[in-house]
């Protein structure tokens, strides 16, 4: 039989119930004024980036010819954010930003589709001393205006307005700025009206990336220079156009390295900050020079400097590649990824790093995600060609190869041995041999080194050619051996100690 309490013990039992309730009111009191005073409070250190993405800036001076200026100084402002707090703040790529440009598409739906938290828009008009600069700063979740202001500047203090305009950003968002630059950083100073123009001139040419604009741009940036010799970016602009030009095989590379090389250096000399110098210079030492320790260092210094420089994430993804390191390439093309999100060199760049990691379903997929958008994209043409090759869709990838050849004016051999290697491996022996005599005849007239046949030759069975061609070029650092290590098309080879050897020359890491 249970026990009754006695009066006593419930009274006891009450004022015990009671002293608990209170003490659990007084702390739901507490936790409320706590929670209230902290709502609006900025995110703890430590979580998640907060990004932004800077739309392209409106043209008002009514002078279509004056585009150079508001597209570049939203680029160069998208610089000046990236070299702020890289812990604490993420910058979408101007490649992403620039599919936005003339649209009337909502805030929310832009922020919404970059992944970002705040957007900042801007116009520009000409002034009576030179231009004005209207910006407004919008908060995405809710679509408010956080900032706006309007500054009137001439043109040559538009550098040191770029980075005025980054640090009120970043404290009007809250981010903290880093406590001290880096010792390398140059103080920051204004340009000549003309040293400027031409520089922003020479960066419109260079983002339209076709063999005119970028010798065009190639020419603005020496101009640059000779109005300002101390002006850095202009030297960093410089070499990236001699990179493209060379990329592109629109001029020779072995007379535009060395002036590509020169111009990163004397960038990094005038600014060792300029994460730009950095990351050209370890794309020379990468692509034209096999330096390959020198690369990784110049890489990884752009990338400590600005870790929102896309391009700085995207070629150290390449280099690491061809080094064999697959785990750590996909998380730098992802990286990448996230900072460029609409970028088609960087998705298709995702596809071909899969595509060395043997993943021929991630290298495809994001190279029909590109040409969806853009039919005309020769590169995505190529690696899609690549994957489907080796999943065996051998029509796919012969008329994928097809394509970027008509696209590029059947002027890269690369493209050629790609369509020659396909052929072979189909079984349409006669349509290789074809190209691989346009290949001989290439080589013959100077066009191409021997070792441009090289994939048409294995898929020949004509292996003992194929390792000689590459024997007489391995040291040489040619462009079409850098991914000897990875390529999936030279694993028939790899067993030859003549095929070891090559790597070994190459310089390439075990």
């Amino acid at each position: 039989m249970p026990e009754i309490a006695s009066p006593r013990k419930l009274r006891f039992r009450w004022i015990i119930f009671g002293a608990l309730a209170a003490i659990l009111a007084v702390v739901l009191v507490l936790a409320g004024v706590f929670l209230f005073k902290h709502a609006e409070q900025p995110p703890a250190r430590g979580e998640a980036k907060i990004r932004i993405a800077v739309l392209p800036f409106d043209n008002l001076t009514g002078d279509p010819k004056q585009e150079y200026v508001s597209d570049g100084f939203a680029e160069e402002l998208i610089s000046q954010l990236g070299r702020l707090n890289h812990d604490q703040l993420g910058v979408i790529a101007r490649t992403s930003v620039m599919g936005y440009k003339n649209t009337h598409k909502p805030l929310k739906n832009i922020a919404r589709e970059l992944d970002v938290n705040y957007v900042l828009e801007g116009s520009v008009r000409r002034s009576e001393n030179g231009f004005r600069i209207g910006m407004h700063l919008v908060r995405a979740d809710d679509d408010a205006q956080v900032w706006a202001q309007e500054y009137d500047r001439p043109v040559g203090d538009l550098m040191k307005l770029e980075e005025e305009v980054a640090q009120t950003v970043a404290e009007e968002i809250q981010v903290k700025l880093t406590p001290a630059p880096s010792p390398e950083a140059q103080v920051p100073r204004n340009v000549s009206r003309d040293a400027y123009v031409y520089y922003l001139q020479g960066r419109f040419n260079l983002n339209m990336r076709t063999g005119e604009t970028l010798i065009n741009a190639v020419n603005s940036f020496d101009q640059a220079i000779r109005q300002d010799p101390g002006f850095a970016q202009a030297y960093a602009g410089l070499a990236d156009s001699y990179n493209m030009l060379i990329f592109y095989g629109y001029l020779p590379e072995r007379e535009t390295v060395a002036k590509a090389r020169a111009a990163a250096i004397k960038a990094i000399e005038l600014d060792g900050s300029l994460a730009q110098g950095h990351a050209s210079l370890g794309y020379i030492y990468f692509l034209w020079e096999w330096n390959w320790q020198q690369a990784e260092t110049e890489f990884k210094r752009a990338i400590a400097l600005d870790n929102s420089y896309s391009a700085g994430h995207h070629w150290y993804a390449l280099y690491l590649t061809a080094m064999g390191r697959r785990d750590e390439s996909l998380s730098q093309i992802q990286l990448a990824h996230e900072l460029d999100p609409l970028s088609p060199i960087v998705t298709t760049a995702s596809g071909y790093i899969a595509y060395f990691a043997q993943r021929y379903d991630q290298a495809a997929t994001p190279c029909e995600s590109v040409l969806q958008q853009d039919s005309k994209f020769m590169v995505a043409h190529t690696v899609l060609g690549l994957a489907r090759e080796a999943q065996g869709d051998y029509a796919t990838a012969i008329a994928e190869f097809q394509k970027a050849l008509q696209l590029s004016g059947r002027r890269a051999p690369a493209y050629l041995d790609n369509l020659g290697h396909a052929y072979a491996v189909s079984g349409q022996r006669t349509q290789a041999e074809e190209i691989l005599k346009e290949l001989e005849e290439a080589v013959k007239s100077g066009k191409a080194g021997e070792e441009a046949a090289a994939a048409t030759l294995i898929a020949l069975g004509l292996q003992d050619r194929a390792l000689s061609s590459m024997e007489k070029n391995i040291a040489k650092g040619d462009l079409a051996l850098i991914w000897l290590k990875v390529d999936p098309r030279f694993d028939s080879l790899r067993p030859s100690p003549r095929f070891q050897a090559l790597l070994q020359r190459g310089g390439f890491p075990p």
